[in-house]
């Protein structure tokens, strides 16, 4: 299970990072930090933001594709616990792949404002681990956290004085049969828009 997330991960960077090169006017990134909870589960970690404007209606508004990979720890799962003989892996990978509206600051790479917003949606996967207080040992792998289902993400960017950072939240629900006591995955991270149109507003 691990590999393909991993793989999913490096896809991911592939598809959204290449087109930077021929096609940097409609590629944006950030990159920043998110917190992660569910049921018994809180997981923090790096957050990579990259996007490409396939639809640009104005220098303030734009439709993009793209994904908000995150890669970190289970702050509440340890390695030296056991689980029916496996050990608990603290690794935690968050793969959401997103189509989004875009209004407003960091929109576009001529969207000169301070303040703006996005909100979208899409399908997405979250990989880690969890402590469980009482296990049932017909059921050893509970303690792992494999979620996957429809994402959706909302969010704000702002200038503090030439620099553009993002506030985002995202839900993800659990479409899945693995943790049947998890409903969903939210999450909420800080990021810092990289190379942002820096012009007096």
């Amino acid at each position: 299970m691990l590999k393909h997330y991993a793989w999913l991960y490096a896809l991911c960077l592939v598809i959204f990072v290449k087109p930077a090169s021929s096609q940097s006017g409609q590629f944006a990134h950030a990159i920043g930090a998110g917190l992660f909870t569910g049921n018994n589960h809180f997981a923090g970690g790096i957050v990579y933001s990259p996007r490409f404007n396939f639809g640009i209606i104005s220098d303030r508004s734009a439709f993009a594709i793209g994904t908000q990979l995150a890669l970190g720890s289970s702050l509440h799962a340890s390695y030296n616990r056991n689980a029916g003989g496996n050990s608990t892996s603290i690794f935690m990978a968050d793969v959401p792949l997103l189509v989004t509206y875009n209004y407003g600051n960091f929109a576009t790479r001529a969207a000169h404002t301070r303040l703006g917003v996005f909100t979208g949606a899409g399908y997405g996967f979250h990989n880690a681990g969890r402590a469980m207080e009482d296990m049932d040992d017909e059921e050893p792998d509970n303690d792992q956290v494999h979620v996957s289902g429809i994402v959706f993400t909302t969010g704000c960017r702002f200038m503090i004085g030439h620099t553009s950072l993002g506030i985002h939240f995202t839900y993800l629900f659990n479409n899945n049969h693995y943790n049947t006591d998890i409903n969903g995955i939210g999450s909420a991270g800080l990021s810092y828009n990289i190379h942002p149109v820096r012009k007096n507003i």
